[in-house]
C-alpha cells in the first residue's frame, strides 16, 4: 500500500513537472533516441519532436533500433526526415486515399505504407497486388522491409510495437497522416470503453468468384484475397468502418477519439486493410505523401519536447538488497536478490495499471518482451514489512 501511494505521487508529479512537459500522446509516446544509439552511423528511432498548438513535427532517420541489413533485398538508408501531424484532426468531408507509399508514421520513426506493393497483374493497372501476399518473403522479423529507394516501412502489422495480451487494450503504434492514432489489434469491446477487451475485427470481406475479369483465375498461386480488388467493405461485418477505424474511448483518449486499428484474423495473421482503409477518416497533410514527403520545415516558435532519460532513476530506494538489470530492457528484466527475503515485484505502466505481479525469493527474470516500447515502473516490496523501492525503467 505504501508503494502504491508513492507510485501515485510519482505519477502525479510526473504529470506536472520533471518527467514530462506535456501529456499529449502525439508528443510523448515516440521511441526517442536518448542514448545516441546508431546503426551504421545512422541515429535510430526518433531524434526530436517539436510542437505548437497546431502541429507536431517528428524528426527521424526512419531506421528503428531493431533494424538490420540483409533481412530484405534492399537495405535502409537515413531518410533525414521531418514529418508533420495535425494535433487537432479534421474529419474529411470527402474522404481521400493514398494509392501506394506512406500512409502514416510509426512510433519507432519508420513509416507505414499503403497495403499494395505498387504492382498489378500483367502491369495492366488492375488487380493491384497486396504486399502481404506478393512481398511477404522479403519482410524481416517485424514485417518490415525497404523500397528500392531504401525507405524502410511496414505494409502490415509491425510486430515490434505491440504485444498479444488479449486482456489489455493495445498501445498506439503510430499516427496516420490525418492525425488520428493507429492502435494495435485489441480495443474495448464497446466504443464507450465498457465490455472488456476484444480483437478489433475488420469489416472487409473477400469476394467469392473463380474468375477475375481481365485477371488471373483463382488458384493456389493467386488465391482470393491477394489483390486489393478481391476485397469489399461489408458494413457491420466487423467492429470497424470503411476506413478501418471507429469513434471510441481509449486509454490515451478517455474522452473519445477516432482511432484506426491494426487488423489481424483469429489466428493473429495480418488481415486487410491492415492499418488504414482505402480512404482516411480525416483530412491528411499532403506534404507527407509521395517520394518528396518527409521534408517539412519546422516553423519558428515551436517547443522542443525533452523526453525522460533512458537510464533508470532511483525514486525511493529503501532496500539495498535488490538489483534490476539490464536497463533499458528489451526482453527480460533480471531481479537479482542478495539476501534470503521474499519480495513482491509489481510492474506498472505510466497510468498506474498493474501489468504483472509476482512473489519471488530468489533471483528471477521477468519477461517484458511483449510490452510496448515506453516507460514503466517496477515496485519491489519486502513481504515482511512492506518496505521497498520503485524504479522507472525504459522498455526498448
Amino acid at each position: 500500500m505504501k508503494l502504491k501511494k508513492l507510485l501515485c505521487g510519482i505519477l502525479l508529479l510526473a504529470s506536472h513537472a520533471g518527467i514530462a512537459q506535456t501529456t499529449d500522446p502525439m508528443i510523448v509516446n515516440w521511441w526517442f533516441n536518448t542514448t545516441g544509439n546508431m546503426y551504421h552511423s545512422i541515429l535510430t528511432d526518433v531524434e526530436a519532436v517539436y510542437y505548437n498548438t497546431s502541429n507536431v513535427y517528428v524528426k527521424t532517420s526512419g531506421v528503428p533500433n531493431y533494424y538490420v541489413d540483409g533481412a530484405s533485398v534492399n537495405n535502409a538508408i537515413d531518410l533525414n526526415a521531418t514529418w508533420v501531424l495535425p494535433r487537432v484532426p479534421t474529419v474529411a468531408t470527402t474522404p481521400t486515399g493514398v494509392m501506394g507509399g506512406q500512409q502514416g508514421l510509426m512510433l519507432d520513426g519508420s513509416v507505414f505504407f499503403h497495403p499494395g506493393d505498387a504492382r498489378s497483374y500483367m502491369n495492366a493497372g488492375v488487380w493491384n497486388q497486396l504486399a502481404y501476399y506478393f512481398e511477404g518473403v522479403d519482410m524481416d522479423a517485424s514485417n518490415g522491409h525497404s523500397t528500392p529507394t531504401n525507405m524502410y516501412h511496414h505494409h502490415f502489422d509491425n510486430l515490434k510495437l505491440h504485444g498479444w495480451d488479449s486482456t489489455q487494450h493495445s498501445p498506439i503504434v503510430g499516427y496516420a497522416w490525418d492525425g488520428y492514432p493507429v492502435y494495435g489489434p485489441y480495443g474495448y469491446k464497446n466504443a464507450d470503453g465498457t465490455g472488456g477487451i476484444k480483437r478489433m475485427v475488420s469489416s472487409f470481406t473477400t469476394k467469392s468468384y473463380t474468375t477475375r475479369s481481365s485477371g488471373p483465375a483463382v488458384s493456389g498461386t493467386y488465391p482470393i484475397g491477394c489483390y486489393i480488388e478481391d476485397w469489399q467493405y461489408s458494413a457491420g461485418a466487423g467492429d470497424l468502418d470503411v476506413h478501418n477505424g471507429r469513434m471510441c474511448k481509449t486509454p490515451e483518449y478517455p474522452g473519445g477519439t477516432y482511432a484506426y486499428f491494426t487488423t489481424v484474423d483469429a489466428s493473429l495473421k495480418p488481415y486487410y486493410p491492415y492499418f488504414v482503409g482505402p480512404t482516411f477518416y480525416g483530412v491528411i497533410i499532403g506534404s507527407n505523401v509521395g517520394p518528396s514527403g518527409g521534408h517539412e520545415t519546422v516553423p519558428s516558435g515551436t517547443t522542443t519536447y525533452t523526453p525522460p532519460p533512458a537510464s533508470a532513476i532511483d525514486i525511493a530506494k529503501i532496500e539495498a538488497n535488490v538489483a534490476l538489470f539490464p536497463i533499458p530492457v528489451t526482453d527480460k528484466l533480471t531481479v537479482q536478490l542478495t539476501d534470503n527475503r521474499t519480495y513482491t515485484v509489481t510492474v506498472y505502466n505510466v497510468t498506474g495499471t498493474v501489468l504483472q505481479n509476482l512473489s519471488i525469493a530468489s533471483t528471477t527474470k521477468i519477461d517484458m518482451s511483449q510490452l510496448a516500447h515506453g516507460v514503466y515502473f517496477i515496485a519491489v516490496a519486502d513481504t515482511t514489512n512492506g518496505t521497498g523501492f520503485i524504479k522507472r525503467i525504459v522498455k526498448q
